[in-house]
């Protein structure tokens, strides 16, 4: 008698494991729960907050399951994140309130999540005075091993774990989690190293919870057009579950958090609209806990483009510059719902892909006939008319995608490559267009979203993301330090520019703020909401500049000056 065992009905701890295993983003509706009873092969994982889940199941089956439901149901794929990084503490005014000794403010009981490449759980900074580790828990994805109910995948650890490994010999056999590139490390040190001097992090009692993410699966790399050989590619469905991981430790030690995302995509519609964003906005609404979002590093990457089509029946064309032989890049086109828009595409060598008529869940691919270039199209429709083309192995030169109005109303489209790292740096828009460059998930409407300026002259960071949001929403909220920030690498000390350094700062701020509001009972709602404001109402403007504008947002962090305003206003 042969035992054929069914990989779909293998119990979730097994099924996650199977290189065609794929995840996706869902909200919990009754008809979905209907829907899955009746299919072995839908496994619902972890349940979030305000009914959202991530489901796993296998590749083959993901097409039908955008048949059955609908992009209204599903977040049709995981959104692709890579890191945004290409004297700050004194100048955000983060110095000061770590001197002002009626303050007494330093992080201490307050949690700093870091969801990133991992941290060097080794490293003094992340060291209390008595040798102990600041770091409560490390859920590393990338290691299959022991890990708490209700964790499907990697090993997580313990500050006793932790504490354990560092008075070791082979402090690896005991936690064997390594941050071998490097940028949560750095991202953990500017917000709460507790190094003296001009390492010191921005709340440097503050705790940490750190989660390591995994790669991306290969179906989703593959579905993106995205490189093999790109080691910085995670995916949202991951990032999401690390959330959760450092909110359910933050109320098991009953503690505050602030959970800084020093990551982002340009898969989406730059709107806020996204399940991962809306989570995020409905968390932050809870007293102690707020999200710090990196705006990203795409205002001069070339990255964006838009237009509109006046009438129906009209036409408009988005060039593209492909600069090397063989690029592979996909295009995300978006408008609103009630418009009607369908594409086309023309070669370098002017090979014509005619007009594929829209319908929701299409998807066309085929070989160019006198080029080595694949295409796709895919259309999907939600609160967005949607449009996604691929193109791999293209040829180098003049790309155009020709867009048809079928039937308009307003008219109006956007368009986004992928973000800088994710892409050929010759790919880039014949017209771009530097506004409306935030990143997912920094379109988040509660989440506080940080852009980046040069604190040596006082100058906006040129590649820093300009607002405002498709919503549209003044974004960002404001900048911080984020050119050449100091912080601390495995490798040991050095410098990094790119938002993500100036979300690090601000996460530090927020752990303070927490820390006056939450530990100290001076403000026992406050929440991310709130923290936004007061850092609003501290930030420095000029004379010479209207605020809030898409590149300063309200101006330059200053958190002492929050705390002026809190003085003068109680």
């Amino acid at each position: 008698m042969n035992n054929i065992i069914n990989e779909d009905e293998l119990p979730l701890e097994e099924f996650v494991k199977l290189p065609t295993t794929v995840d996706f983003q869902i909200l919990l509706t009754d008809r979905f729960r209907e829907y899955a009873r009746t299919r072995p092969y839908l496994h619902i994982g972890t349940e979030l907050a305000s009914n959202y889940a991530v489901v796993y199941t296998n590749e083959r089956y993901i097409d039908q399951l955008l048949s059955d439901l609908g992009s209204d149901f599903l977040s049709f794929y995981p959104k692709i994140m890579s890191p945004l990084d290409n004297a700050s503490n004194e100048i955000s005014g983060i110095t000061p309130v770590l001197n002002q000794p009626f303050l007494e403010l330093s992080g201490r009981n307050v949690i700093i999540g870091i969801i990133d490449t991992g941290i060097d759980y080794l490293k003094q900074a992340f060291r209390f005075e008595d040798g102990t580790s600041k770091i409560l828990n490390i859920w590393d994805q990338t290691v299959d091993g022991k890990r708490r109910e209700g964790l499907y995948y990697g090993s997580d650890y313990d500050q006793e774990q932790i504490n354990a490994a560092l008075a070791s010999e082979n402090p690896y056999e005991i936690v064997p989690s390594i941050d071998e590139d490097g940028h949560g490390t750095f991202l953990a040190s500017v917000a709460a190293s507790n190094e003296t001097g001009e390492y010191i992090g921005a709340a440097p009692k503050a705790n940490i919870v750190a989660v390591k993410l995994r790669r991306a699966r290969d179906y989703y790399i593959r579905r993106y057009l995205l490189s093999q050989d790109n080691p910085n590619l995670y995916e949202s469905s991951d990032f999401l579950l690390g959330i959760k991981y450092v909110l359910d430790r933050a109320i098991e030690y009953k503690m505050p958090a602030v959970i800084c995302i020093g990551m982002g995509s340009n898969t989406s519609s730059h709107d806020g609209s996204t399940m991962f964003e809306e989570y995020i906005s409905f968390v932050s609404q809870r007293a102690g806990y707020a999200f710090v979002t990196a705006a990203g590093n795409e205002s001069n990457a070339k990255h964006h483009t838009q237009g509109q089509i006046e009438n129906t029946g009209d036409t408009d064309n988005i060039g593209i510059k492909v600069g090397e032989q063989g690029a592979s890049f996909t295009v995300l086109i978006f408008g609103p719902a009630f418009d009607k828009i369908s594409a086309g595409i023309i070669s370098p060598t002017s090979e014509v892909i005619s007009r594929i008529p829209f319908k929701s869940g299409l998807e066309i691919s085929d070989q160019l006939i006198l080029e080595k270039t694949r295409f796709f199209i895919r259309y999907f429709k939600d609160i967005n008319n949607s449009i996604m083309v691929g193109l791999e192995n293209a040829t180098a030169g003049i790309w155009s995608i020709r867009l048809y109005g079928d039937n308009i109303v307003d008219g109006k489209y956007w368009a986004w490559l992928p973000i800088t790292g994710q892409i050929s740096e010759s790919v880039e828009f014949i017209k771009p267009i530097p506004e409306y460059t935030i990143v997912y998930p920094a379109a988040s409407r509660r989440s506080i979203t940080c852009g980046a300026y040069n604190t040596a002259d006082g100058s906006l960071f040129v590649s820093s993301s300009w607002g405002p949001t498709r919503l549209p929403r003044i974004s960002p909220d404001f900048v911080a330090p984020g050119v050449r920030v100091k912080g601390i690498f495995p490798t040991g000390y050095g410098t990094m520019t790119g938002t993500s350094a100036a979300a690090a700062v601000t996460a530090g701020a927020c752990a303070l703020l927490l820390e006056w509001g939450i530990i100290r009972q001076n403000m026992p709602t406050i929440n991310g909401d709130l923290i936004k404001s007061l850092l609003i109402s501290g930030c420095d403007r000029t004379d010479t500049m209207d605020y809030p504008n898409i590149q300063w947002g309200y101006g330059k962090l200053n958190l002492y000056e929050s705390f002026n305003f809190l003085r003068n206003n109680q």
